[in-house]
């Protein structure tokens, strides 16, 4: 699957071939054919990995101890150290991104931007029970933005932008949300 993100990522889905996969690959076409049977599956593959990465890592923190507005806050940061250097999540933003635009049309499968905003939306719930944020917030429109924003990360990274850039992005999205997030207290 790294072959195929790394194809991907130099030459775009259209332009890789399934033979240019399983040469990088260092497995034979039948190979890889028996285990995906188009490069729609190929590429649904990689999009599968890269929502897994996060709800994996998300996972990872709550394990450990940090609060769900935590990992919520880690996430947009995580995601952009990942656009430096991890292949399957910069190639699975850039597939799920294109997928939303109907660009991938012949697999029914998995869809990151979905895997997202379930992960996104879970974590606001559990915040919002554990009283982290405030009270009736729409929490499926809030992970609705905070998938967006995650997306951009990805296109901004695709237009050059720098690792800087992204967090000051973050810290600024940051900035913008957290006062309407924050928990009413008695004073309020």
């Amino acid at each position: 699957m790294r072959a195929a993100a790394e194809a991907f990522d130099r030459h775009g889905l259209g332009a890789t071939s399934m033979q240019a996969v399983s040469r990088s690959a260092g497995v034979s076409k039948g190979a890889l054919y028996f285990h995906f049977p188009t490069k729609e599956h190929l590429a649904d593959a990689v999009r599968g990995a890269c929502g897994d990465r996060f709800t994996a890592k998300a996972s990872d923190l709550m394990q450990a101890g940090e609060s769900p507005v935590q990992v919520l806050m880690r996430l947009p940061g995580l995601t952009a150290d990942w656009l430096g250097q991890d292949v399957i999540v910069r190639v699975g933003l850039r597939l799920g991104r294109e997928q939303q635009r109907g660009c991938h049309q012949d697999c029914d499968g998995r869809h990151v931007s979905r895997e997202l905003h379930d992960l996104l939306t879970r974590l606001l719930r559990a915040a919002a029970e554990r009283r982290e944020i405030r009270g009736g917030l729409p929490l499926r429109t809030c992970a609705s933005l905070l998938v967006g924003f995650l997306f951009s990360l990805e296109c901004r990274t695709e237009e050059s932008a720098s690792r800087e850039e992204l967090l000051e992005s973050i810290a600024e999205l940051w900035s913008l949300l957290l006062p309407g997030m924050a928990p009413v207290t008695d004073g309020e």
